[in-house]
């Protein structure tokens, strides 16, 4: 479903996905903030606008501006994604070769203590954080949900990580991450 962060809420939705657009509006950000004590699950993508202009609803503190092949704060040529760690929801995935990243939002090195890593780049810099927020869980990939910053939403391993991701949805305590030992709840058999 589309629509406003008020109409979603008001829909009972689980999982809320928030690509970069525009700031979150004061009264939407006390909805989310509350609907995520509650247990709700905040997917966010990185672009221009939280580059430039980050809120409180992402689960580490960012950089301002971005890194971006051929900038100051850049690298030489691509880099592709690291291998996931042992209790990341993406264990088990062997990441593609051919997926690069050409520009991401950067973390500040103290605000990672405070959340998880779930993927890298090859050269260990977070593309993919989350942290809990009450019974619910922010998750905040460090590019953009188009390929405008990277290969990522055009390959197969997309549809994966978000597969895993929205597993930490609909749980009867909340999307919190707990325990990850076999990975998030996913539906084996599902009725209409």
């Amino acid at each position: 479903q589309r629509g406003t962060v008020s109409q979603l809420i008001s829909a009972r939705a689980q999982a809320l996905i928030l690509p970069d657009a525009s700031p979150v509006a004061p009264t939407d950000r006390a909805a989310l903030e509350n609907w995520l004590e509650n247990g709700g699950l905040l997917v966010r993508f990185a672009g221009p606008r939280l580059a430039d202009e980050a809120d409180e609803l992402v689960p580490v503190r960012l950089r301002p501006g971005s890194r971006t092949l051929g900038s100051a704060l850049a690298w030489e040529t691509p880099l592709g994604i690291g291998a996931f760690p042992a209790d990341s929801p993406f264990a088990g995935i062997d990441p593609p070769a051919d997926v690069s990243v050409r520009r991401q939002v950067l973390a500040e090195p103290a605000s990672l203590e405070e959340a998880r890593v779930w993927a890298t780049l090859s050269d260990n810099s977070p593309l993919v954080t989350a942290q809990p927020r009450g019974r619910g869980l922010v998750v905040l990939f460090h590019v953009s949900a188009g390929p405008e910053w990277s290969d990522l939403p055009l390959s197969g391993l997309f549809v994966e990580v978000l597969r895993r991701t929205l597993a930490f949805s609909a749980r009867a305590d909340g999307a919190g991450e707990r325990e990850i030992t076999g990975g998030p709840f996913v539906a084996q058999r599902v009725l209409d």
